[in-house]
């Protein structure tokens, strides 16, 4: 119980760590929360900064994902303690201590816990992010493309009911972060939906 109190902690200030906003502020002098999207992630430092800043800081927010997932796998914790540790992970990059609870979206953080875990289907479901990038033109929208066919792999492929039931967590926190954080555009275009016998919503 101790070691997993301890590593649940641990995890919410690793992923709490602000690595895009330092990555951006040191490398290029910018505040990437007044850049592009203004989100504290990858894509925004990769359009407000560059290209190697943006790799550098994807690099290391999938870094602290395989870390926490390595301690997990090391300690040997109950499915209760990794379930807590690996979502304390994602929810401290998302809302940030050091950054007034503010964040990314957790993809690079859930992509390492997955590498880690299931390396080969993770792989996998990456090969369709350039196809969904070549499609949608969107970055985040292929993110969250390849977060559905990584939960189709797990499916498919019956693994444990517990990895399964954190993947499909993991991956709604990440799908709920980009659309609260997104919520005027969604609400927009919902508003610009026609609906079968409902016409539009006013």
């Amino acid at each position: 119980m101790l070691d997993s109190a301890l590593l649940t902690a641990a995890a919410y200030f690793t992923g709490a760590i602000p690595t895009a906003y330092l990555v951006a502020r040191y490398w290029r002098g910018v505040d990437i929360r007044a850049e592009g999207s203004g989100n504290v992630g990858a894509v925004n430092t990769f359009r407000a900064a560059g290209l190697w800043p943006g790799i550098t800081v994807l690099l290391l927010d999938m870094a602290k994902g395989a870390a926490v997932m390595a301690l997990i796998l090391a300690l040997d914790l109950e499915p209760e303690g990794a379930f807590a540790a690996a979502l304390a992970v994602t929810l401290g990059h998302n809302f940030s201590i050091f950054l007034r609870f503010k964040g990314g979206k957790g993809v690079a953080v859930v992509f390492g816990l997955s590498l880690v875990i299931f390396p080969v289907l993770t792989a996998l479901a990456l090969i369709t992010l350039p196809i969904a990038w070549r499609l949608s033109r969107s970055i985040v929208w292929s993110f969250l493309v390849t977060f559905l066919v990584l939960n189709i792999l797990i499916v498919a492929t019956g693994q444990d009911a517990n990895d399964v039931g954190l993947c499909f967590t993991l991956s709604a926190v990440v799908v709920a972060t980009h659309l609260w954080r997104n919520r005027a555009e969604v609400i927009g275009a919902l508003r610009r939906m026609d609906f079968v016998g409902m016409g539009k919503i006013e």
